[in-house]
């Protein structure tokens, strides 16, 4: 059994970015050596999202005005008001509102995804592409590649 782990840094323009990361990862399971088994892509961020979808201009500006329809920036979120907030808050933050992108995120539903690996490719339907979505302003942020196999 192998395990093999890459991370990878990026700088993101904020406020719905969606990255196409497929060919990454594609990349760090042939450096894996992983012919059969698992890749797990995962963000450590509660802001952002990895999912697996189409990469199609049409679609991508669907999906971000239906999320910004579900979860407007504009509306009052408690996660927000810093009379009322307490908790997990550092000395270096600027007190900038994203209390809309944790509610998105919690809508969108795990922070990564897993990819079966058959013959050392991803087992990735025709139109499929793991997908790095930014769901609050312009930060620096990592995902993680996780394989797993023989």
């Amino acid at each position: 059994m192998k395990t093999f782990q890459h991370e990878v840094q990026l700088r993101t323009a904020g406020g719905l970015t969606v990255t196409d990361i497929t060919d990454e990862v594609r990349k760090a399971v042939r450096d894996s050596g992983v012919q059969n088994g698992i890749c797990c892509v995962y963000s450590p961020h509660t802001t952002c999202s990895v999912r697996i979808n189409e990469w199609e201009r049409g679609f991508l500006e669907d999906f971000a005005v239906m999320l910004k329809r579900i979860v407007p920036t504009e509306h009052y979120y408690a996660h927000d008001d810093w009379d009322r907030r307490t908790e997990n808050v550092e000395e270096t933050d600027p007190g900038l509102g994203n209390g809309h992108s944790h509610c998105m995120s919690m809508l969108l539903g795990p922070a990564g995804e897993s990819v079966p690996i058959r013959d050392g490719e991803l087992c990735l339907g025709t139109w499929q592409r793991i997908l790095f979505l930014e769901l609050d302003r312009e930060r620096d942020r990592r995902w993680i590649v996780q394989v797993v196999g023989v």
